[in-house]
């Protein structure tokens, strides 16, 4: 139930996966975002659903994601959990009516995000995927230049996501995550096509260069991705595990007039 306090409508948020990741959303829905109220949570450790519905008092614990989207207290539903589990979700979700803000990547296969793009077609539920760099004020901005035409035409597009450590081997695991060009290089190729528009071709090359023992789970932890779009232009993506020196993330579009670049580290 939508609630108001301090004159503010607060939305009332059910999560689905109590990870890492999911943890954070808990800590923020339910105080530091104004307009929601975390009221149920899912995942199936019974010990961690028990534990964040206690530090926030939460009154919906479950261990089972179709009773969280069956509580009528429930209006909107975040999903965190593994890659793996998303389809089944969302579609659930979808056809329940249940607003559903869901994490990256969308799925592990074009089939199962196509399934997901029809279900939420079909019920007309809003929908949104978390790739974040979008909304991002430097991001934001350079799109904006770049529609006002301050490069000229775009013609080469770079992007880099550098993480300073490698992830968990349970976590890299292509199974559950997708893998390294999945799960980290999805906001690349999200803003590669934001800037540039789809794209025809792609050429990889990548390799197990810091980290043997991703092999084991058959994982990667450095790998370059060239594209041409469909009017011929030109990008390139570089994803790393051993960015060892801190989180790089930037970007960089040459234009025909100038260039911008847009990144932290």
């Amino acid at each position: 139930m939508t609630t108001k306090g301090s004159g503010r409508t607060r939305l009332a948020v059910g999560l689905i996966g109590l990870g890492r990741l999911g943890r954070v959303y808990a800590r923020d829905l339910a105080s530091r975002i104004p307009e929601t109220r975390l009221v149920a949570v899912a995942d199936p450790n019974a010990a961690a659903t028990d534990e964040v519905a206690r530090q926030y008092e939460v009154a919906g614990a479950y261990t089972a994601p179709e009773r969280l989207l069956e509580d009528p207290q429930v209006e909107a539903v975040v999903i965190a959990s593994p890659t793996h589990t998303h389809r089944e979700l969302v579609v659930a979700a979808a056809e329940r009516r249940r607003p559903t803000f869901c994490e990256k990547p969308p799925a592990l296969s074009l089939s199962e995000t196509l399934a997901m793009k029809e279900a939420v077609e079909q019920s007309g539920v809003f929908f949104q995927m978390g790739l974040m760099r979008r909304f991002d004020a430097g991001y934001a901005a350079a799109k904006r230049r770049v529609e006002d035409g301050a490069l000229g035409t775009p013609v080469v597009f770079k992007s880099t996501s550098r993480d300073p450590h490698r992830t968990t081997l349970e976590y890299a695991d292509p199974r559950s995550s997708g893998g390294m060009i999945l799960d980290m290089g999805i906001h690349d190729f999200d803003l590669a096509r934001w800037f540039m528009g789809e794209v025809r071709t792609v050429q990889t090359m990548a390799g197990t260069l810091a980290y043997p023992e991703l092999k084991t789970v058959g994982d990667i932890d450095n790998a370059i991705v060239s594209l041409r779009f469909a009017d011929g232009r030109l990008g390139v993506v570089d994803l790393s595990r051993n960015g060892i020196y801190g989180y790089d993330i930037a970007t960089e579009l040459l234009g025909t007039e100038g260039t911008l670049r847009i990144g932290c580290l």
